[in-house]
């Protein structure tokens, strides 16, 4: 049987129920300040969320609210609250009403936006396409692309990063994901990738000819068009890509996806994996750069595997790398601001929260605690080593990948594909940054630099 709505549950019911827009009384007793007039603090969010956070949190502790979009927002920063947002033990946290102002249209029906029993229905068939014979295959199939990638940058040794990698990414999606060597529509997905994820931050949420949110749609309605054409032949063949699994994912009790969720699913999981790869590859390549007894720790690691392709069996050995990867997670999270709506008055902490508040655990905040990290400004892997492991110091004091049912499935397919590439990258180059570089990271709706990250490359 295929699967497009479980079956009506009271939690999803009330859910569905809730208006789009959040409740607009603000928590008593956290602090924050109203910011500008009508704009509160969207503009300095927009201009610099992540000074924005860390000052709110060293004023107003790390619970505080803001004022965004005309309404009230209650950041969440304290471990002990984030546990009790993304663990949701009460089903009280919608996801999908929290991202709804941001990307409900955009990437409607994602995983992401989807509840409870829903959430949980689409999630068990969509894992089958993450079972360890899937991810074998896809590491097999990444191999191969990231040498051909690497072979263009060394013609051209110097290069802004960013460009790059996001290039290679959208090459290793279109064949392990998708199945298609895009060629010539390349371009066109990559731009359609592109304004989709810019349109989440637009000030003005309409489809205005020429305006950003426009641009997203238009991006939208490209990559619907692009999966939908292409699903009968994948259900009926023998593909190997992502998907194709998902086309022909079926559980034991017979639960698979209709022709509109493989749709959905793949359009926000290609956005959730495309460009979430690029921003932590560029932070970890950053960070060698930036580090050069690192990048030659990692290099003498990567030489320690008999083989230029990282097989699956190898990947565990992979442990210094490892360290730099969550490193570069914990400084420029992927995800910095993860979005909830309360549906239940609630407690966090010492403060209740009306019914239909507005939430983000911010992991921005969380990650540069100095209640819970050594000098959390400063580049340091071995905070992660097993003699420190400064990320065990509470269950929700590290979170890159999100938390409790929300966690991102793609988790191990990200530490794949970036211990991949760096196996091959640092057997082949070594890699400086300009003098004097200062990195400009912009941290939403994804981390980016500024200026695309321009490195050299020096062949070995």
């Amino acid at each position: 049987m295929n699967v497009a709505e479980p079956s009506p549950t009271p939690r999803a019911d009330l859910a569905r129920a809730m208006p789009v827009r959040p409740n607009d009384t603000e928590a008593p007793g956290l602090s924050g300040g109203r910011g500008a007039p009508f704009f509160g603090h969207t503009l300095s969010f927009l201009r610099d969320a992540r000074e924005l956070v860390w000052s709110k949190s060293r004023d107003h502790g790390l619970d505080f609210r803001l004022r965004m979009f005309g309404l009230p927002l209650v950041v969440v920063g304290h471990p002990d609250q984030v546990k009790t947002v993304l663990m949701d033990r009460e089903k009280n946290f919608s996801s999908r009403l929290g991202w709804h102002h941001a990307i409900g249209e955009l990437f409607a029906r994602g995983l992401m936006l989807r509840d409870f029993e829903e959430h949980r229905t689409h999630r068990k068939i969509m894992q089958i396409a993450f079972r360890a014979e899937a991810m074998r295959a896809y590491l097999d199939m990444m191999n191969p692309i990231i040498e051909n990638g690497l072979d263009r940058w060394e013609s051209e040794p110097e290069f802004r990063f960013y460009d790059a990698i996001k290039q290679l990414t959208l090459d290793l999606a279109a064949d392990v994901f998708v199945g298609v060597r895009l060629g010539a529509e390349a371009d066109q997905i990559n731009q359609a990738f592109v304004d989709s994820v810019q349109a989440s931050i637009a000030l003005i949420k309409k489809e205005v000819p020429f305006l950003s949110y426009k641009k997203g749609m238009d991006g939208r309605r490209l990559l619907e068009q692009f999966f939908s054409e292409r699903i009968d032949e994948r259900r009926s063949g023998e593909g190997r890509d992502m998907f194709s699994e998902f086309c022909r994912a079926t559980t034991d009790e017979g639960e698979s996806f209709t022709d509109r969720d493989i749709v959905d699913h793949m359009i926000f999981l290609l956005m959730a994996a495309h460009d979430t790869t690029t921003s932590s590859l560029t932070s970890v390549v950053w960070a060698l750069a930036q580090n050069q007894d690192w990048q030659d720790r990692l290099r003498e690691e990567a030489r320690g595997i008999d083989s230029d392709h990282l097989a699956w069996e190898d990947r565990d050995q992979v442990v210094l790398g490892e360290l730099v990867f969550k490193e570069a997670l914990r400084m420029f999270p992927p995800v910095p601001f993860i979005s909830r709506r309360s549906m239940d008055p609630c407690k966090l902490g010492e403060h209740e929260l009306p019914a239909n508040s507005g939430i983000t655990v911010c992991s921005l905040v969380t990650h540069y605690s100095e209640e819970f990290w050594t000098n959390p400004m400063t580049f340091d892997p071995e905070r992660f080593s097993k003699d420190r492991a400064e990320d065990r110091a509470h269950s929700h004091v590290y979170y890159p990948f999100g938390g409790g049912a929300h966690t991102c499935l793609g988790m191990h397919f990200a530490y794949s594909q970036v211990k991949a590439f760096l196996h091959q990258f640092l057997r082949r180059f070594r890699v400086h940054l300009p003098d004097g570089y200062e990195l400009d990271m912009r941290p939403i709706p994804i981390p980016k630099p500024k200026d695309g990250l321009p490195i050299r490359i020096e062949p070995l």
